[in-house]
């Protein structure tokens, strides 16, 4: 063949844009990974819609027996990703140090809000709005004037959690009685991750009149679902609509939408529309809310209910201001 011939099928394939090859987004999960029915599951539903639409590779990074993933581990799914979504506060100063080394890669921290790195942006949730609701149920709902609240460890955003439903107690039932328990004690995360631990508190705080417990525990919280299952009274979920686990058991959960905010953030990377920066996720936009209380909603009194709607409304309009305890970006 003549050699203008192939000179042109050279041209012509060189010519064919070359197939990008798909991003890689990595995921670093919370201290219980996944299958905890709550925090990790949630976000990475997310994650999972985002992926079917997008087409992109994951990689999963899950933590240590002790809750931690160690930095070693992190830096290697950093090096292999270009976008890294990190769930906890465990991760902030890694996140903040690894960016400013990595300003081609683009991070989307979960509960801690960072400002002033190009490529960062942090999701938080009003989870104090949607504890106030949980904690006013539970001061409507409970018989004994004694409730309860399990958390994983001390770590702001767990507080924020249990500042809310205090407060929320307190504004339903102003003599209520709040047992607090920590599953294991600051800096040490495996007490997201602990059933058994869950379940043998729960217990004791049964024992000791509480007839309602909110579990803020990761998958911790799933002995404490198990305990009111078994013993007849009420504990409250968290993160997804953990009803079903044990119908009639569970009074509601507060939802974070992990699922919509992971969805969202990585939309918006993949679309080219990163924003660095604080983006909040509240009861105003469906961020956080209570259950629809599919399997209780037929055991709380109607006036109850309406109680709780107008609650909702009254934290809306800024009548009722719950403390915030975590800080601002």
């Amino acid at each position: 063949m003549k050699k203008s011939f192939w000179v042109t099928v050279l041209f012509l394939l060189l010519s064919i844009p070359c197939m990008a090859a798909p991003p890689v987004v990595g995921f670093v999960t919370g201290s219980s990974g996944l299958g905890d029915l709550s925090f990790n599951d949630m976000a990475y539903g997310g994650i999972r819609k985002a992926q079917q639409e997008y087409n992109f590779k994951l990689i999963i990074l899950e933590p240590k027996e002790d809750g931690e993933s160690t930095e070693e581990d992190i830096l290697t799914v950093v090096e292999q990703s270009d976008i890294i979504l990190l769930l906890g506060a465990q991760h902030t100063e890694l996140a903040k140090e690894v960016a400013l080394k990595n300003p081609d890669k683009k991070f989307i921290l979960f509960e801690v809000p960072v400002e002033g790195v190009s490529n960062i942006s942090s999701v938080m949730f009003m989870q104090h709005e949607g504890s106030f609701l949980a904690g006013a149920l539970a001061g409507y709902v409970t018989k004994t004037g004694k409730v309860g609240f399990i958390g994983g460890t001390v770590v702001p955003p767990v507080q924020a959690f249990e500042q809310g439903y205090r407060e929320g107690a307190l504004y339903a039932r102003p003599d209520v009685e709040v047992f607090v328990e920590y599953t294991s004690p600051a800096g040490d995360f495996s007490g997201f991750s602990n059933p058994k631990r869950g379940y043998k508190l729960a217990n004791e705080l049964y024992a000791k009149g509480a007839d309602i417990i909110f579990a803020v525990a990761g998958s911790t919280g799933n002995g404490v679902i198990e305990a009111a299952r078994r013993s007849g009274h009420y504990a409250i979920g968290v993160d997804s609509d953990q009803d079903s686990l044990a119908k009639g058991a569970v009074l509601t959960s507060m939802i974070k939408r992990l699922d919509a905010a992971s969805y969202n953030e990585l939309k918006a990377v993949l679309e080219k529309k990163f924003s660095a920066g604080v983006v909040y996720y509240g009861l105003k936009d469906g961020g956080v809310s209570l259950s629809e209380m599919k399997y209780t909603r037929d055991k709380i009194p109607a006036d109850v209910l309406e109680k709780i709607e107008e609650t909702k409304e009254k934290i809306l309009s800024g009548e009722i201001k719950v403390t915030d305890l975590l800080p601002k970006g």
